[in-house]
């Protein structure tokens, strides 16, 4: 890629890019895979025909799935999904027939690694969430219950497995739910960021959480515990 004239991104080390202005183009690369992505149509056949000669490639056309990922590419908008992965998961929990939650967690739930409710499979715990985890790629709407429940990995119990179980109910329920980026509007960066104060019960770190916005779309979101134990709400 570089020797293409491909610049690597720093904080990303799959994507590439090369040129400027309306000739941008945008390279992911995973293993042997390649989204390609820009708004000069001639820029994109030209990198496709110098990748054609160095390699032996087949081109698949428009992006429709990707990785575990459903693209919908309309006139206006460009949808990202993952409905399928989705009620995978759930048939893999045993919950494909479960009631729908309206929110992922309880408002203001507490849980703590010293739980005295019964331990449960600790393989079957770690299964579900890491399932969760790559879920929040398109759904950053469960990226805080996720992480909150990440921390419980080593000793799960029963309380823990509830939390994990209104997750996957949530989930039933929005099945639909993806991020939706649509062609015109504001192009300006828009970012929200909030922290409760001490909220492990158990190191009592706070928890951050951020979200980007760039026009319609969510463009970065995290949701995090701290590294230090902050002593007052502006540290």
């Amino acid at each position: 890629m570089c020797a293409l004239g491909f610049e690597r991104c720093p904080s990303e080390h799959a994507v590439y890019r090369r040129g400027s202005g309306t000739s941008l183009l945008i390279v992911g690369v995973y293993v042997d895979d390649l989204v390609i992505t820009g708004a000069d149509t001639a820029e994109i056949i030209s990198f496709k025909q110098q990748m054609t000669r160095m390699f032996r490639m087949s081109d698949l056309g428009m992006l429709s799935y990707y990785l575990g990922i459903e693209v919908s590419q309309e006139r206006d908008r460009i949808v990202l999904g993952q409905a399928a992965y989705a009620k995978r998961l759930l048939e893999s929990a045993g919950m494909e027939d479960c009631n729908p939650s309206n929110t992922p967690m309880e408002a203001r739930l507490k849980l703590s690694k010293e739980s005295t409710t019964a331990p449960v499979d600790k393989t079957k715990y770690r299964s579900i969430i890491g399932g969760l985890r790559y879920l929040v790629h398109t759904r950053p709407d469960i990226s805080f219950a996720v992480g909150y429940l990440s921390r419980f990995m080593e000793k799960p119990t029963m309380t823990h497995w509830t939390a994990v179980k209104q997750i996957l109910r949530y989930v039933q329920g929005t099945l639909s739910y993806g991020c939706c980026y649509a062609r015109g509007g504001t192009d300006g960066l828009v970012g929200y960021s909030d922290s409760d104060h001490a909220g492990d019960l158990n190191d009592r770190k706070s928890t951050t959480r951020v979200v980007f916005f760039v026009g319609s779309g969510v463009n970065t979101c995290s949701s995090q515990k701290q590294k230090i134990v902050a002593l007052l709400s502006c540290e």
